[in-house]
């Protein structure tokens, strides 16, 4: 079970506030049995007494209006995992305006459709909270569209599924290059053509290489824009293939390799802007809602930009490195600081495991907490994990008890005798599974370990350096072999899902408006092909995101 938010929020029901209103009440009893409910009342202070009336029929009233009120979008026939304590299961979810307005049964949803309210059918499909990736290098992910790569095609069918999967999240008119195509290997190794690869990209230029740089494929696109057609005069010491119409058949050599070049957007200025949107389309591919952007640039006002056209489909808790603590909080901002879109107050920084740099990170570390900003330190090693550790307790010795919810990003390969101290520091282990599954990385991570000493997980995917699917990380976590340094650590998959969700809302102090499917919480909603709690563990990955909902709007679905 991932630890509760409640640990840091105390309520006033404490145990010990508890504990002595239940001794008082027996002492009273011992003196006088409440025999009536009339003496109960008639003890009780009536100015008290009448605000709890009032207050009761208030909230009565308002459930019966979220009862009756139209929802704008009804999920139905769905197989609901809340991920909710109070209501784990439940056939249909309402949302009105941007969060979830009633979960319950078909009968009680369906009878909140008005004569506006979309539908979904989910069709007995699995439905969960929207993935939340606690670290993740955004903009990097998006510049991964930015070139392709076709050295291992063998098909021509292969280069147009490619090339269809990479327009399908670059912005419109946004250049796909790269290549390195050989039709020798093809089969059939026919000379390819503009027409082959003009429907996979018909809003977007394409400009790829072959394995010879001297000889490159574009679409009907990209000659357009070149200005390449009938009447267009050979180019000097090149080449336009033409058919005999004399139409251009999309292979350009020589010089008209060079021509159609000079149009292509120059790799030496940072394409931001695009590579952001090619990220937050990709994110809701994946049904992952939220982003933790551990990058380190400050990259808000680009996000900003996005969500003002109407384009950013993720929500974004954008880190900044932690030398820039005194420019946030001169800003006035503080840790989570922001909308729901879009927030700050979260600085990153690096362990290499030195304890002798422990008092120039106290110098920076100490007064940023102070401040109310969040810190998380990147840690893979005992030595580093051990310093931040040391860093992280002296913070809270200088500054006192606070909810300011540490974060170790990757803590691995920590010590045995570490693992306790993530509790007691109220620190978050925020690790990737996948990017650790297999190869020279595959040791075990202490997954169960930390769950059983209290200590909070949030699970991300550190994309672009790994696969960005959170159904990877999921299944890093569940399937992962137990080596023989640290024994027995596989965890169950709703403890997996749980860290993917609410761990990671928990780690960005969001837990009370996303990370479960609950009354009142940001409609941030996932349709999935597959039931992960049931099929074979070994089958996670293969599972598909069918829909993706981010705010109550149906941003991604698939085809």
């Amino acid at each position: 079970m991932i630890k509760s938010h409640l640990k840091h929020n105390k309520s006033p029901f404490s145990k010990r506030s508890v504990t002595a209103t239940e001794t008082a009440i027996s002492s009273n009893r011992g003196h006088r049995p409440l025999t009536k409910r009339a003496d109960f009342i008639f003890e009780m202070d009536f100015k008290k007494f009448f605000q709890i009336i009032l207050t009761t029929v208030f909230i009565f009233s308002l459930q019966i209006f979220s009862q009756t009120k139209s929802a704008d979008l009804i999920i139905f026939n769905a197989n609901i995992r809340t991920l909710d304590e109070k209501q784990p299961k439940a056939e249909a979810i309402a949302i009105s305006g941007n969060k979830i307005s009633a979960v319950g049964t078909n009968k009680q949803i369906r009878a909140l459709t008005g004569k506006e309210t979309k539908t979904i059918d989910a069709a007995g499909k699995l439905v969960l909270p929207g993935f939340n990736d606690s670290h993740v290098h955004f903009l990097a992910i998006g510049n991964q569209f930015f070139s392709i790569n076709l050295r291992d095609a063998k098909t021509p069918q292969e280069v147009v599924e490619k090339i269809k999967f990479y327009a399908q999240f670059l912005p419109k008119d946004h250049w796909i290059l790269g290549g390195f195509w050989d039709n020798e290997n093809w089969k059939p190794n026919d000379a390819p053509t503009k027409e082959l690869i003009d429907a996979a990209a018909p809003d977007n230029p394409v400009f790829l290489y072959n394995k010879n740089p001297q000889i490159a494929l574009v679409n009907s696109k990209a000659l357009q824009i070149a200005g390449f057609d009938k009447k267009t005069k050979e180019i000097r010491n090149g080449v336009i293939e033409r058919d005999g119409a004399g139409e251009a058949t999309g292979i350009l050599r020589g010089e008209a390799v060079r021509f159609m070049k000079a149009f292509t957007p120059n790799p030496a200025n940072k394409q931001v802007s695009a590579a952001a949107e090619t990220a937050t389309n990709y994110a809701a591919y994946f049904g992952i809602t939220s982003v933790q952007d551990v990058h380190s640039d400050d990259n808000i006002e680009i996000f900003r930009e996005l969500e003002k056209q109407g384009k950013l489909k993720t929500r974004v808790y954008d880190c900044v490195t932690l030398p820039n603590w005194k420019k946030l909080a001169e800003s006035g901002i503080k840790r989570a600081g922001g909308d729901a879109m879009l927030r700050r107050g979260c600085l990153k920084h690096f362990s290499d495991g030195d304890f002798e740099v422990i008092p120039d990170l106290l110098k920076m570390m100490i007064p940023a907490d102070k401040a109310d900003l969040q810190i998380t330190i990147h840690a893979i090693g005992s030595n580093a994990n051990q310093v931040v550790l040391n860093a992280f307790e002296q913070v809270e010795k200088a500054n006192g008890k606070k909810d300011r919810r540490f974060r170790i990003e990757h803590a691995h390969r920590m010590r045995t005798e570490d693992i306790k101290r993530f509790a007691t520091t109220d620190t978050i282990a925020s690790m990737q599974p996948y990017l650790f599954f297999g190869g020279v990385f595959n040791y075990s991570q202490p997954y169960r370990d930390l769950l059983a000493s209290g200590a909070s997980l949030a699970f991300g995917s550190d994309a672009s350096m790994t696969d960005f699917d959170p159904l990877y990380g999921i299944y890093a976590a569940v399937n992962r072999a137990n080596s023989k340094d640290i024994p027995n650590q596989t965890i169950s998959v709703e403890e997996a899902v749980k860290a993917y969700t609410i761990g990671s809302a928990f780690a960005e102090f969001q837990e009370d408006v996303k990370g479960t499917i609950s009354v009142g919480k940001l409609a941030d909603i996932i349709i999935l092909s597959d039931d992960i709690f049931t099929i074979k563990p070994e089958n996670i990955p293969n599972a598909k995101v069918l829909t993706t909902i981010v705010g109550g709007k149906i941003v991604y679905e698939s085809k």
